[in-house]
């Protein structure tokens, strides 16, 4: 990339606040050489590592990076043989703990899946060097006593020694205290000594190491301690080979794992980087980008990163799509010059893998050059115009311009002749169109104008101004050619109105009416936008109330469910209670009637049972498929398993698998009162524990109360006792259909599907009786005559619902 136009556009700033975020030197030299690429595919991968690092942040915070510096040095001179100091060392330990500190933040059972994850699992602790190191550094200078057995012993006979010496001079100091200065024990060059006055010299035999700086005091070692502090000298020599050889051991252990350590010191730095870049995102509140290589430049209200939020007005910008070329129109001040800069270093942002401050859906494109020339460059040394300045960099881009190439350029043909400098704009815009590029200019030329109107791949842009309150918005309108506004202004700043007219006159009248019609469209423009606004935000006011109704609809939905569900409940309880009575009532007349009027009796309470038990099944069956339509699933007949909880809401049964699916499609159900039934795989649900099928075999309800007692005795009474099969043979018409009445009740509540009626052949007025039952029964699927082997035309057998 051209190092002035990354200059001229604050890449350096942005690479500068991206080093800041770094924890480490690693980590921010890395920062400091990052550079915009035009490849696609290493742009794409480096947002990608950028977004991994956001959401790392978002999620888990800022990695424990504290600890590390830069030791490849150290690291790489002890592969020569060169000795480390402590402070080396420890620096050295400090950098594994903070590696295996980082390794601990990603578990080694899992799969990396992003950038931060394959950094950390990437890792290499080096466990026995670490806490060799952390055993033997206790400083930059300094090792533990721990740091060997030999260094351990000497450090212990010196600490004896020292302790005699001081024992002695003590004594010493007692005996002679009036030939001393003051009565204690010192140090002088490693070897003790006593304050000895100076007039008593000769009265205390010993070697003098120091005087005071008046003279006025001797300090003197005694001869009885001299070959104590020999001693002590010849072992300070010993605990310093030791030191030294502990050291070589120590470096020796660096250089055979540096190769492990240095490639965890690449890895730090990367993931230091990948958290600055992360960190950086955040503080601008920036979204990755999407990434083309096409030349497409979309951004949706987009903030130049190095201006206040508080003050940054967002832009909406493209270029590359519609057209190559675009021309920004405006008064001073007005935002050009930022519209420029905000595109070329968001662009610059985008391909180093940095995201940018803009709203999400917002595009950029990778370019092989982004070349720009923003600002009066005026070189007095070389004795260079603004003009003759500012065409020597035009002539260089021009000279590179190429396809794929961004080209930024402000006051495009300024500081010149007015006539001259327009078309010489308009010829290098032309040059630059046919060479491929995507090109911005800002202008004042009308001119310029004009040819974006007129030219097939160029657009007009203006920033917006106020002619109301004489103030810029910063709002860029692409589509729109700016105006001068100088006799608006003028006019509103107090210039007398004849000058303002005078002006006005000294202009042709095309051009006049240009400037009128460009002043009108950008006017129209403004209220457009106004009306969009409004019109946006009645869209989300709209958006937000369906979503409120579409709300308390469904809740309302949902409590009419729960109303009428409850309701069924409660038409069941009676309809069982009523159930459980009439069976009383009939147990109480069997036992107080005389025999001759019991079947009347008999027939009565059957006909108000069978009235009692058709309610009863109308609301079973409505409770049934609310809850089947709320919790069951249809299920494939290969995923049936032993054990699976099911439901066939045609047959009004509940249980689990006991057999799969045999040869035929049936499976065998289990209810919860240990019954085994045969049923289709096809009829068959998966269902969950809905409200409705939470009933324990306590006799409690789902919402705890308890159930009807003569509801559960029923039942329980007539799955217990239930049967597949009646005979009716012997039995007058009206007596068989009484039972088999009876018999297809009981059927029923104990869930049976399948029963079989043996009324035998005979005349066949059984036969044709028990038909025409069956086909008024709403509870009776269908029915056919035996087949042979299932007992002919004396047996039916029927399909209940």
């Amino acid at each position: 990339m051209d190092q002035r136009s990354l200059r001229i556009l604050e890449y350096d700033k942005i690479v500068s606040w991206l080093a800041e975020k770094a924890q480490t030197e690693p980590g921010r030299q890395l920062c400091r050489s990052l550079m915009p690429s035009e490849q696609l595919d290493v742009a794409s991968a480096a947002q990608q590592d950028t977004d991994d690092a956001v959401k790392w942040l978002l999620t888990k915070g800022a990695l424990p990076l504290y600890g590390i510096s830069d030791i490849a040095q150290p690291v790489e001179r002890s592969q020569n043989g060169v000795l480390l100091n402590c402070g080396q060392l420890m620096r050295v330990g400090q950098f594994l703990r903070a590696v295996s500190r980082l390794r601990r933040q990603f578990p080694s059972d899992e799969t990396p899946q992003t950038a931060v994850q394959k950094a950390l699992a990437a890792l290499l602790p080096q466990k026995n060097l670490e806490k060799r190191l952390d055993e033997a550094i206790a400083g930059e200078d300094e090792l533990h006593d721990t740091a060997s057995i030999e260094l351990a012993s000497i450090r212990k006979k010196i600490r004896n020694a020292q302790a005699d010496v001081k024992e002695s001079l003590n004594r010493l100091v007692k005996s002679h205290a009036r030939l001393l200065q003051d009565q204690l024990v010192t140090l002088r060059g490693n070897r003790y000594v006593v304050p000895l006055k100076a007039e008593h010299r000769g009265d205390l035999p010993g070697i003098v190491h120091d005087t005071s700086a008046s003279g006025a005091t001797l300090f003197v070692e005694p001869l009885p301690v001299v070959e104590l502090n020999n001693r002590i000298r010849e072992m300070y020599g010993l605990e310093r080979e030791e030191i030294e050889r502990i050291l070589q051991v120590l470096s020796a252990q660096v250089a055979e794992v540096a190769e492990p350590i240095l490639e965890n010191l690449m890895i730090t730095a990367r993931l230091d980087f990948l958290m600055a870049k992360g960190q950086l995102a955040l503080d601008m509140k920036a979204m990755p980008p999407k990434m083309n290589q096409e030349g497409r430049i979309r951004l949706k209200a987009a903030r130049h990163p190095l201006i206040e939020a508080d003050v940054v007005v967002p832009i909406n910008f493209e270029l590359g799509d519609v057209f190559q070329t675009l021309v920004i129109t405006g008064p001073n001040t007005g935002g050009k010059t930022v519209s420029l800069k905000t595109c070329g270093l968001l662009c610059l942002m985008g391909m180093a893998g940095l995201q940018i401050p803009a709203q999400e859906g917002s595009e950029i494109s990778v370019f092989n050059q982004v070349l720009a020339d923003i600002g009066d460059e005026q070189s007095i040394e070389q004795s260079l115009s603004t003009f003759s300045s500012h065409m020597r960099n035009i002539v260089q881009i021009t000279s590179e311009a190429d396809h794929g190439m961004l080209v930024l350029v402000d006051e495009l043909g300024s500081g010149t002749d007015p006539s001259e400098g327009a078309a010489l704009a308009m010829a290098v815009l032309d040059h630059l169109r046919r060479r491929g590029c995507r090109t911005v200019a800002t202008t004042h030329y009308q001119e310029l104008k004009a040819y974006a109107l007129r030219t097939e791949g160029v657009e007009n842009a203006c920033c917006e101004f106020d002619t109301e309150t004489l103030r810029p918005t910063y709002r860029l309108l692409i589509g729109i050619p700016g105006v001068s506004n100088a006799f608006v202004i003028s006019k509103r700043l107090g210039l007398h109105p004849d000058i303002i007219d005078q002006a006005r006159q000294l202009l042709s009248e095309e051009g006049i009416r240009f400037e009128e019609l460009i002043a009108s469209v950008e006017q129209q423009s403004r209220e457009s936008e106004k009306i969009r606004q409004e019109i946006e935000l009645l869209r989300a006011e709209a958006r937000q109330e369906k979503e409120t109704l579409e709300k308390a609809r469904k809740e309302l939905s949902q409590q009419k469910k729960k109303i009428l569900q409850q309701a069924r409940e409660e038409t069941r309880e009676m309809y069982q209670q009523a159930f459980s009575e009439v069976e009383s009532m009939m147990d109480q007349i069997r036992e107080k009637i005389h025999f001759d009027q019991l079947h009347e009796s008999e027939r009565m309470a059957d006909q108000m049972r069978h009235q009692i038990r058709e309610g009863l099944n109308q609301v079973e069956g409505a409770i049934g498929r609310e809850t089947l339509r709320s919790s069951g699933k249809k299920i494939a007949p290969d995923q049936i398993v032993a054990g699976m909880l099911v439901t066939a809401p045609q047959l009004g049964l509940t249980g689990k698998v006991a057999e799969g699916p045999d040869n035929r499609g049936n499976c065998q159900i289990q209810t919860d009162d240990g019954m085994k039934i045969s049923v289709p795989a096809a009829a068959l649900q998966a269902v969950g524990k809905g409200p409705q099928q939470q009933r324990s075999s306590s006799g409690r309800d789902a919402k705890g109360g308890r159930r009807s007692a003569g509801s559960v005795s029923v039942r329980s009474q007539k799955r217990m006792n239930a049967s597949t099969e009646i005979k009716l043979l012997g039995q007058t018409v009206e007596e068989a259909l009484s039972n088999m009445d009876r018999f297809i009740d009981d059927a029923v509540l104990a869930g049976i599907a399948s029963i079989r009626i043996v009324h035998g052949k005979g005349t066949g007025a059984l036969r044709s009786a028990v038909h025409q039952q069956l086909r008024r029964d709403s509870r009776v699927k269908s029915f056919r005559l035996g087949a042979f082997g299932e007992g002919d035309s004396g047996v039916t057998l029927a399909e209940l619902q």
